[in-house]
């Protein structure tokens, strides 16, 4: 069997001689386009300018672009999903078509890595690839199941049983201000799309699209009151996000499943960094944290967080709750809650509690 190094080494050897392109560049480069000999007279040659116009433009459109993208195909693209599986990328599909899922992969191996995130592999990243190593850990005494969330590179680390499972490509708060109607008081809300660092764990879930005063999330697994983690169509690589941490819709499949209640969420690179919690998993009187709840009304349960909720916080929790036949039976996952004593908080909306399926293959 060929090695992941002389693998890379060979695809090195094979890319062109070329820098990644820019993220929102076209990609298109290649040699000088040789022009047709000129006409024998000058009225010929105006006669024939028209078409060669249209003939150099479109050899532009179809000249080479630099390095594999979407839609490329081939041994040289196998190896690449094969070489990034290997560093814990999310890659399931290892078949040399690449497609979205090879494109976020390539594009969290560039945020890791500091590269253009254009998530085209050109020669910069696949040299880089031949080399590269696991990242560390933020937090190697987070706990054996965590996540890890790096604001400033963009990326998501899941961990589970003390060892680094899965690296996806992620779009945080973009910091940018926003206003939108609130229905609750039908004046316009205003707030900074910002995702606050700090210690957190899984809340609770829901199953599917699920509507917000601020768009639509897919399978959102909240961890600091109305902010999830949750699949959507666009995942940039920069901060779009009106505060929730999305990532790639692919990966929003199987995730929910990897990752149970109570799951701890530490999240860098904001004012407020996390605390070390060793394995356990972060207390109910930490500032913005919503424990699971025993009341399927919807209530605070006792010692939950009394921080007053940000508008960020209460636009993404939705109050469109979808119909009971699409929804599987609700559940709560055991937790234990340390007794506290909290002053009455306001009733949030229902929420459905869902705990985790297993369904999914563990991670490897």
């Amino acid at each position: 069997m060929v090695t992941a190094a002389l693998v890379c080494s060979a695809l090195v050897a094979t890319a062109p001689a070329l820098a990644d392109p820019r993220p929102g560049s076209t990609g298109v480069v290649g040699p000088t386009i040789p022009k047709r000999a000129s006409a024998s007279s000058s009225q010929s040659a105006v006669v024939r300018a028209p078409a060669r116009a249209k003939t150099s433009a479109k050899q532009t459109r179809t000249a080479r672009v630099s390095g594999l993208s979407i839609g490329s195909r081939g041994a040289a693209v196998a190896d690449l999903q094969t070489r990034l599986q290997a560093l814990r990328y999310d890659i399931s599909d290892t078949s040399g078509v690449f497609g979205d899922q090879t494109h976020h992969a390539v594009m969290a191996f560039q945020k890791v890595s500091g590269l253009s995130r254009s998530g085209v592999a050109g020669a910069q990243t696949v040299a880089a690839l031949a080399s590269a190593g696991a990242p560390e850990p933020l937090l190697p005494d987070g706990g054996a199941n965590r996540i890890e969330i790096d604001l400033k590179r963009q990326i998501l680390m899941l961990y589970r049983d003390g060892a680094l499972a899965r690296i996806l490509s992620v779009s945080s708060g973009s910091g940018k201000d926003f206003c939108v109607m609130d229905p609750e008081t039908g004046k316009n809300a205003c707030d900074t799309a910002n995702t606050p660092g700090g210690s957190f764990r899984i809340s609770r879930r829901w199953i599917g699209w699920r509507e917000s005063k601020l768009g639509e999330l897919y399978n959102p697994l909240y961890f600091n009151g109305g902010i999830a983690i949750h699949g959507a169509p666009s995942v940039p690589g920069y901060p779009a996000s009106h505060g929730c941490v999305r990532i790639p819709m692919i990966s929003a499949e199987w995730f929910p499943n990897e990752v149970a209640n109570g799951t701890a969420v530490y999240v860098f690179g904001a004012d407020k960094g996390p605390v070390p919690l060793g394995a356990k998993a972060p207390t109910d009187s930490q500032a913005g944290v919503t424990s699971p709840t025993t009341n399927p009304g919807g209530g605070a349960p006792p010692g939950a967080s009394t921080t007053p909720v940000s508008t960020i916080v209460r636009l993404l929790t939705s109050t469109t709750i979808a119909p009971a036949s699409t929804v599987a039976p609700a559940t709560v996952a055991p937790v234990t809650v340390a007794p506290t004593t909290a002053a009455p908080v306001a009733t949030q909306p229902p929420v459905v509690i869902l705990a985790p399926t297993s369904t999914a293959a563990p991670v490897s």
